[in-house]
């Protein structure tokens, strides 16, 4: 009963508006937050001093039924609320209590061991007593090694962990502690490093670096990884080394390059450079040229100074040269510089000509004719085109005999030669014939005919010639036939010793490209696209090939992977054709027998576009292969329907080593005749 009375009391206290030792009271329209507080607690029960700091403060606070116990406060000063609520947070501390805030103004409290894992805030005061999660990214160490570091700064509640995605460090403890653990990570976090340059004079950049990257890996597996943390390249033009790293490190570095360097030098006036990617054959007038300027009296072996030879073997692709040893460094230098890997270009055309022909042909052809002494006057009307030859008709059927005599023989005379003439003019019509002819009695000879014709023909080829060639070269492809052309004829007399001369000409998809790649990855293509096809014959009686022809030659500038177009064509052929008998064709309506019309409509768009892309690496060149692999297999089991060898199937098996038409035939089910 006498600590719940002395409880009270202190709750009458700090609800004054002023309580201060002998200090002058608040003036009477002050804000609440200026008023200030004097504590005084003597084994009081936590949960009684948990309500007086929420009346004082305003907080609301989530008690834990775990928190028990008495406490102990004694203060002269009078505090503001905020003081009062650090005071609250201290003591919650000293007796192994944590405040975690949930929300605004709201706080949970509960027992020290368990705030790690209440899910405290990540943001809220920096201060105090109050647990907070923090993360701090770090640029320039290493998250693991980094709380190694910090770890005795953290509480015995207090957790912090290493994330390696990011490179992040996560803390979560009391705001005193997060504070002082992100000052310790501050001042870690900074880029001490250095960045030194050495220059070599006996032994190549690139090997030195190799060197220096197998002696550091060595070092790292054990050894502190920072101590050996050092970034080495190569730079070839100079033949010299960057280092970056700590300074130790990078010192150590150093000094080991300097006595490799240093006990390379040799007295060898001969070395043997196997190249890797350069052909020595074509290199080799490049050293020449370049040994020529080095030596300094321009003296070939034998003539009293020692000159520079250089030679190539084709069988190892080697380069072998032979001078004093400063030559060979620089001659070396150059080799190492010019045997690289080039990148190469995979160049894809495509060809898209679509065209429409459209046609129409009506007419009409009469012939009226007496017989002996018959007054009709003879009237015939005659067209070109697909019409049939109604004369030639008219007089193979009106004429005697045939095309044997009677004996048997083969008859000559014009009756088989107007035969053959209506035959092969009923043989060339086109479209609909429709007619009426015959004789009178009086041998008045009579007939019409009535060709209609129509044609429509659409056209879409779509080609795709591609080929991949190296940096600078030239390729070639070429998809089609070979015709035969006929160039010269000569006949001897008498028609004796006939003779023809003919040459083969190639009619396809032909593209010829050079590419060059730029700075950028902009590639500069030298291009000849042709794309030649067989039209068909002259005419008739010439049986002489007429073929289409498409070529288009430039020079154009293409981004990596961009399509752009080289050229093309845009065409719309119209032709009409009226003929008619003079006068009696402009006669209403029955003009028509005496005219026949014509006309034709020709379109065509014809465009050439190009793709070039870059390949520097296998796995770019494994990235093309496999995406056109795959279309072509894919295209192959919607041809086949899954029967027969697929590409799959016998890219599988050269792979593992077989004959892929070395195989069984797959049974059909059926047995042999003699079963």
């Amino acid at each position: 009963m006498r600590t719940a009375l002395a409880c009270r009391a202190v709750a009458a206290l700090l609800l004054g508006t002023a309580i201060a030792a002998g200090g002058p009271p608040v003036p009477a329209g002050s804000v609440a937050h200026a008023q200030q507080h004097t504590l005084n607690f003597r084994n009081a029960e936590i949960q009684a001093f948990i309500d007086d700091v929420s009346i004082v403060t305003g907080y609301t606070f989530i008690v834990d039924p775990e928190v028990r116990g008495q406490v102990t406060i004694t203060s002269q000063t009078p505090l503001t609320e905020a003081e009062v609520f650090q005071v609250f947070l201290a003591t919650l501390r000293t007796h192994g209590y944590a405040a975690v805030r949930t929300g605004p103004g709201v706080y949970q409290i509960l027992p020290e061991t368990e705030g790690a894992r209440a899910g405290a805030p990540a943001r809220g005061e920096r201060d105090g007593d109050v647990f907070l999660t923090s993360v701090v990214r770090l640029h320039n160490v290493s998250a693991r090694e980094a709380i190694r570091s910090v770890g005795p700064l953290v509480s015995q509640s207090g957790a912090v962990n290493a994330s390696d995605a990011g490179n992040l460090v996560v803390i979560v403890d009391y705001a005193s502690n997060v504070q002082a653990i992100e000052d310790v990570l501050r001042s870690m976090d900074r880029d001490t490093s250095v960045v030194e340059m050495i220059t070599l004079e006996n032994i190549a950049a690139d090997e030195m670096a190799g060197i220096l990257d197998r002696l550091r890996e060595g070092m790292l597996a054990g050894e502190d990884e920072t101590r050996f943390s050092v970034s080495i390249a190569a730079v070839p033009a100079s033949n010299s080394l960057l280092l970056r790293g700590q300074p130790d490190a990078v010192a150590e570095m150093i000094g080991l390059a300097r006595r490799v360097d240093a006990v390379s030098r040799s007295s060898q006036t001969f070395r043997v450079v196997y190249l890797s990617h350069a052909d020595g054959a074509q290199l080799l007038p490049i050293l020449e040229q370049f040994a020529a300027t080095l030596d300094p009296a321009g003296g070939t072996p034998g003539a009293g100074q020692a000159g520079t030879s250089i030679a190539f073997h084709r069988a190892t692709n080697a380069i072998i040269i032979n001078g004093d040893p400063d030559t060979l460094r620089e001659l070396d230098l150059v080799i190492r510089q010019l045997d690289i890997r080039r990148p190469q270009v995979v160049i894809e055309a495509i060809i898209v000509e679509i065209s429409d022909t459209a046609a129409r042909d009506l007419g009409v052809q009469y012939l009226l004719a007496g017989d002996g002494d018959d007054a009709v006057p003879f009237s015939y009307s005659r067209f070109g085109g697909n019409n049939v030859d109604l004369l030639s008709l008219t007089g193979a059927l009106t004429s005697s005999g045939g095309l044997l005599d009677e004996d048997g023989t083969a008859d000559t005379g014009s009756a088989a030669q107007l035969r053959q003439a209506a035959i092969a003019s009923l043989l060339g019509s086109r479209g609909g014939l429709l007619g009426v002819g015959g004789q009178t009695d009086d041998g008045t000879l009579f007939g019409l005919i009535l060709n209609a014709l129509e044609t429509d023909s659409d056209s879409n080829v779509l080609s795709k010639p591609s080929v991949t060639v190296l940096d600078n070269e030239e390729a070639s492809i070429l998809v089609g036939q070979e015709i035969p052309i006929t160039t010269g004829e000569a006949l001897g007399a008498n028609n004796t010793n006939p003779f023809r001369q003919i040459e083969r000409q190639d009619v396809g998809v032909q593209l010829d490209v050079t590419p060059q790649i730029n700075e950028g990855d902009t590639i500069r293509l030298t291009i000849r696209q042709e794309v030649s096809s067989i039209a068909g014959p002259v005419s008739a009686n010439f049986q002489e090939l007429i073929t289409n022809q498409r070529e288009i030659t430039t020079t154009v500038l293409a981004d990596d992977g961009e399509i752009i177009v080289l050229g093309g064509l845009i065409e719309s052929d119209q032709q009409y054709r009226d003929d008619q008998v003079p006068l009696l064709g402009d006669i209403p309506v029955a003009g028509r027998l005496f005219r026949n019309e014509s006309n034709s409509e020709r379109r065509r768009n014809l465009m050439v576009f190009i793709r070039p892309q870059i390949i520097r690496s296998a796995e770019d060149m494994r990235q093309v292969t496999r995406q056109n692999y795959g279309s072509m297999t894919a295209a192959q089991r919607r041809a086949t329907r899954g029967n027969g060898s697929s590409l799959e199937d016998i890219v599988d098996m050269m792979l593992d080593g077989q004959d892929p038409f070395d195989r069984p035939l797959p049974e059909t089910g059926e047995t042999a005749p003699n079963e």
